[in-house]
């Protein structure tokens, strides 16, 4: 049932971010954060996109390998899968 309602809230945080994204302060962008965080464990394309973006900013690669023991666990599971090295593994 969580996994169900990680998917839900993802897409419902992904499209109202995508709406709020022109405003001027940034919600947009957090909200569509935390929904492609939330629909990366269940969705390959979703963690096709993180990866690369985990690629293109190693900075960003760095900080969630190193605070990653500080995040719930569908979090956790999410940087363990979309780590660049692991592209092959899927």
């Amino acid at each position: 049932m969580l996994p169900i309602f990680h998917q839900i809230l993802g897409g419902v945080l992904v499209v109202s971010g995508a709406i709020l994204t022109p405003t001027p302060i940034p919600f947009g962008l957090i909200m569509l954060t935390i929904g492609l965080t939330l629909l990366a464990p269940y969705m390959p394309p979703v963690q096709g996109l993180i990866r690369a973006i985990r690629r293109k900013w190693p900075k960003v690669d760095r900080n969630l390998i190193k605070h990653r023991h500080r995040f719930p666990p569908v979090i956790r599971t999410t940087i363990d899968k979309t780590h660049p090295q692991s592209a092959g593994a899927e």
